[in-house]
């Protein structure tokens, strides 16, 4: 994917929208702790003191909150390109994972495949592979390229046949930053009549997509990885929720109730708030995203480039993947240092990276960093700072053996 320069995205302006920035740390967690935008705080506390109740009843709290899941499924519908008839939400990705393998895997039989990636997350391919065993479906593997950080588009060519049913592709992981060639995937896999089922990961913070130019049949997305709350929507292509519900919507086919009332609006909000990055945006909600998200992106990547160019000259540090990436986010690893002892590093210099549970095991098992505790993740977002970045280069030169 590519994006044209824009000089829109004025970083002390994105940085006042964020009120956690005010303590001083260099918050470089990316997907993993985005921060949230006053917007999204404000809007989840108004909800919240509103005593939001489940949509579908007559009262005005039920029917408050069957507007505030309208405007959430129109939200993620802007994000996409799409309609919101063709928008389904739940309280996190593993609610709407099994809601999805339920509804899709009714109809396989035995001898039919399906393929995942080695960058689908932990939570991903663990859904697809229940589901596959289940019905005692075969499942195949799209490997990654380790110099580069890539799952190569022809490789499907030889995974995908007749019997495949389901492909998935992790259209933004947070580690080697890489997007693939989703275009040609999907192309292969709608040959043989197959569902293509990608999940947007980080991309929704730096591209902005669109469902018709992904090919993608569903588009799996959660607030979280953009400063929402533990909000998520699968964006189906149109007619696809009606092939499974029998003329409904996506909402029939997958949503999963109760729906998260006291966040939707919070969802909305963190959407606005990413169309509204470039302050010189105008139009409709989706103009804008088409106007922000490539700014944020491109500065954002500027940040990256630097960061990553440095990384690599240390030679107590090891970068997975290629320099050339997609994304600005990293996994990376310091000799003779756990994540955790890394992470204590950073955290006693004001710095903020991601040492938790990453949700990439078979990714950092192929690079051998499991070896070694796991890796030390980061991402560069829109409210990172130049100055943020010598700030984490410096305290990684301190841990040079």
């Amino acid at each position: 994917m590519t994006v044209a320069w824009t000089e829109g995205l004025d970083v002390a302006r994105v940085r006042g929208l964020y009120p956690t920035l005010a303590d001083g740390t260099a918050t470089l967690d990316g997907a993993f702790a985005a921060l949230q935008p006053e917007s999204v705080i404000r809007a989840v506390i108004a909800t919240l003191r509103s005593a939001p109740a489940q949509p579908g009843s007559t009262s005005e709290r039920s029917l408050r909150s069957g507007r505030a899941a309208d405007r959430a499924r129109l939200a993620a519908a802007d994000l996409l390109n799409a309609e919101p008839a063709d928008v389904a939400l739940a309280d996190g990705p593993a609610s709407l994972l099994w809601r999805l393998t339920a509804a899709l895997s009714a109809d396989w039989r035995f001898g039919d495949t399906v393929v995942l990636s080695r960058l689908d997350s932990d939570l991903v391919a663990r859904s697809w592979r229940h589901a596959a065993r289940a019905r005692g479906v075969g499942i195949h593997h799209a490997e990654v390229d380790l110099d580069t950080g890539a799952v190569p588009a022809w490789q499907y060519e030889e995974l995908i046949d007749r019997h495949t049913r389901i492909v998935t592709v992790a259209l933004g992981n947070p580690a080697t930053g890489m997007v693939p060639d989703i275009t040609s995937i999907a192309e292969v896999a709608h040959q043989h009549g197959a569902l293509v089922v990608a999940d947007a990961g980080v991309t929704p913070a730096y591209y902005p997509l669109d469902l018709a130019e992904l090919g993608a049949d569903i588009v799996l997305v959660t607030g979280a990885v953009f400063g929402g709350p533990l909000v998520s929507a699968a964006v189906t292509r149109p007619g696809l929720a009606g092939e499974i519900a029998s003329g409904g919507t996506a909402a029939d086919a997958f949503d999963l109730l109760p729906l998260p009332v006291e966040l939707l609006d919070g969802f909305t909000a963190a959407v606005d708030h990413l169309a509204d990055l470039d302050e010189h945006a105008v139009g409709s909600r989706r103009e804008r995203l088409a106007v922000s998200v490539p700014a944020a992106g491109v500065y954002a990547g500027v940040l990256y480039a630097r960061l990553d160019e440095e990384l690599r000259t240390m030679p107590h540090v090891t970068v997975l993947g290629g320099p050339e990436r997609d994304l600005p986010v990293a996994a990376f690893t310091v000799a003779e240092h756990t994540p955790e002892q890394v992470g204590r590093h950073l955290t006693a210099r004001r710095i903020s990276a991601w040492t938790g549970p990453s949700g990439m095991t078979e990714l950092l098992h192929a690079y051998g960093a499991d070896e070694f505790g796991g890796a030390t993740f980061l991402g560069v977002m829109p409210h990172t700072a130049p100055a943020e970045i010598g700030q984490f280069l410096d305290a990684i030169r301190e841990l040079k053996s």
